[in-house]
């Protein structure tokens, strides 16, 4: 009977990818000595960050200071698969890019894809296709992005995150509050800083979830789908990439995301089935 293990570790062996060289953006040197596979495996040791507040991707015990999350079952499977054990450090979504350009994690769960990232870092294919939303307070009328895209409209985001670049885009001539984490957002709506707070569906669930009455839980039209990757650093060594691709095909089609992310969502006490129709697990 073919492991999981087994078989990931066959298809990152045997499979095919396209190597993306970038001569002007030269990876950390602990990821080219050898490859990043041979380095994990030789250390033993998978380097990731977590984000605190960005639950259900993250949540920090912060009694015990432990981890949890639909990210951190997805990197307990993967550093299993390279035989190897996670190594978790806290980060901020504006520093993720950087630390994998360093060398200082190897990989790096629910980033967002841009063009501008592309070109410092490479990036896995979707593993959730995300979609963005409001919480906006009561009594603020919100079906469309553009009742939003007003001066007078207060709109919260975390900082160097995908809700950020939204934001910056989509509505450029609302007055941004720009803040630390997801959570701020949330107090910063609370506290009268905002008149909304925008994130993508599956953090902003966790968020109303926790405190409902801080306002409506909106998904404004038109849908405006975010998908999720998974970030690795740039190499001329091609393995590391189609590893990653390959164990993401074989946990997507057997559902096992989906699963990592329901368990996530139901720990943070939002019910799968309330989520809006359209998301890709």
């Amino acid at each position: 009977m073919t492991t999981r293990r087994a078989f990931t570790s066959v298809l990152a062996l045997g499979g095919f990818a396209v190597a993306t060289s970038f001569p002007d953006l030269r990876p950390a040197r602990a990821q080219e000595a050898g490859g990043a596979i041979e380095r994990i495996k030789a250390s033993g040791k998978l380097r990731t960050a977590a984000i605190p507040g960005a639950e259900p991707f993250f949540h920090k015990d912060l009694l015990g200071g432990g981890w949890a999350g639909a990210c951190i079952d997805m990197v307990k499977d993967m550093a299993s698969a390279l035989g190897a054990t996670p190594e978790i450090v806290e980060a901020e979504w504006g520093t993720s890019v950087m630390d994998l350009q360093t060398g200082k994690i190897d990989v790096m769960f629910a980033l967002s894809p841009t063009p501008a990232r592309a070109l410092q870092i490479q990036f896995s294919d979707i593993a959730i296709n995300n979609a963005f939303t409001v919480i906006a307070k009561k009594g603020l009328p919100v079906g469309k992005w553009e009742d939003l895209d007003k001066p007078e409209i207060r709109v919260a985001f975390d900082t160097g995150s995908s809700h950020d670049i939204f934001v910056r885009r989509a509505l450029p001539h609302c007055t941004p509050v720009a803040v630390q984490s997801p959570t701020d957002a949330i107090m910063a709506l609370q506290a009268g800083r905002a008149d909304c707070v925008v994130q993508v569906v599956v953090i902003a669930a966790v968020m109303h979830a926790r405190n409902p009455g801080v306002g409506d839980l909106i998904l404004p039209q038109p849908v405006v789908h975010q998908p999720t990757c998974i970030g690795v650093p740039v190499s001329s060594d091609p393995r590391f990439l189609t590893f990653v691709n390959n164990w993401l095909l074989y946990n997507r089609s057997e559902g096992i995301v989906q699963e990592w992310m329901f368990k996530a969502l139901r720990a943070s006490n939002v019910d799968p089935a309330s989520l809006p129709p359209g998301l890709e697990f």
